[in-house]
């Protein structure tokens, strides 16, 4: 669906036009609260992004594109750089954080920093889980989540958020309950039994290796 599209699927639950003002608002926020909460494939860089480093900081801000799980990352000659759990863990390499090389050979995050060991004056290159573009106009078309999902994962959910703002929903019929909504985002993420497959498993399916005949690998 395009943003238009969800507004108006919105609208069939929210008979309340004075709340419409907010509809892009709710979708972009639900969007970007499942990315977070789960690895959506198409959010997963296929190119690097650049990050320069000097030889005097260690520090630095994330690309503004970065969310999370840098999984990752090169130095300026395409040699593996290690990435570890934590700062402290860079911190217990080099309390000081005084050394210098000619290349990075560590790096850790936290929240929208990045922390790196040595320190060095080459641009390395990181792969990580980007955000999601924010939907604007009503032509701009939702790519992060399956289409098949945008109905059963997406709606519930944007349902789920606002609900406290519903009086309607919460006790007019034939509105369904908050915990009938819960129930509806959970099988669209997971399906339910003898029913429909669910959205996280049709990306974890999607992610298995493929083999195309040959031994099996030891």
């Amino acid at each position: 669906m395009n943003l238009g599209e969800l507004k108006s699927e919105i609208a069939l639950y929210v008979q309340d036009s004075s709340l419409e003002t907010y509809f892009t608002s709710w979708i972009n926020s639900s969007v970007t609260e499942i990315a977070n909460d789960f690895s959506l494939p198409y959010l997963k860089t296929k190119e690097p992004v650049d990050l320069v480093c000097v030889e005097t900081e260690w520090l630095y801000n994330l690309p503004t594109s970065y969310m999370k799980n840098l999984y990752k990352a090169y130095d300026e000659n395409y040699n593996k750089i290690i990435i570890k759990r934590s700062l402290d863990d860079i911190d217990a390499l080099d309390i000081a954080h005084t050394t210098t090389a000619n290349n990075v050979t560590h790096v850790a995050t936290r929240d929208s920093q990045i922390g790196i060991y040595p320190m060095a004056a080459e641009t390395i290159m990181l792969f990580y889980y980007k955000k999601p573009t924010d939907l604007t106009t009503d032509s701009d078309e939702l790519v992060c989540i399956p289409e098949q999902y945008h109905d059963r994962v997406i709606i519930p959910k944007i349902v789920i958020k606002a609900y406290h703002l519903l009086v309607d929903m919460s006790s007019q019929a034939p509105h369904q309950s908050l915990a009938w909504w819960m129930g509806k985002y959970r099988a669209g993420l997971y399906g339910e039994p003898g029913g429909d497959i669910g959205m996280i498993n049709v990306l974890a399916r999607d992610k298995k290796p493929r083999r195309h005949g040959g031994r099996d690998p030891l």
